[in-house]
């Protein structure tokens, strides 16, 4: 059994209403192949979570970092680059991984929580 399976046992996140990290999907998230997540989120929800090296080396002048994502819906598990763009914001790069199979629309909204070392999402209702 692998990882996520056993913490999903433990945690429900289907049923999880908190999501710290919100947003509403723009035409670029849906088209570009990168879902842009706000700098306040990364600076101040995923780095302090991730090990020093990693956060150290996401937060340099065009940092970049792996890590692994998780559809909570689907049950599936990505591995996505998080980047630190030349303007100073984050993507996450592949994310059209995640649109292309889902036919996701832009104006969906996004619930994102960072556990145990991977970034969980959701589309949410409403």
């Amino acid at each position: 059994m692998n990882y996520v399976s056993r913490f999903d046992e433990l945690l429900d996140l289907n049923a999880l209403h908190n999501w710290p990290i919100k947003k509403q999907l723009t035409p670029g998230d849906v088209k570009s192949g990168r879902l842009i997540i706000p700098v306040h989120d990364v600076e101040n929800y995923i780095m302090p979570r991730l090990p020093v090296d990693k956060s150290e080396k996401l937060s340099r002048y065009r940092g970049r970092i792996f890590i692994d994502v998780y559809d909570v819906e689907r049950e599936i598990r990505y591995n996505m680059e998080l980047v630190r763009k030349m303007n100073g914001r984050y993507s996450l790069e592949e994310w059209d991984q995640v649109t292309l199979t889902r036919n996701i629309q832009a104006g969906k909204g996004i619930g994102m929580s960072w556990v145990n070392g991977v970034l969980f999402f959701r589309i949410l209702s409403g």
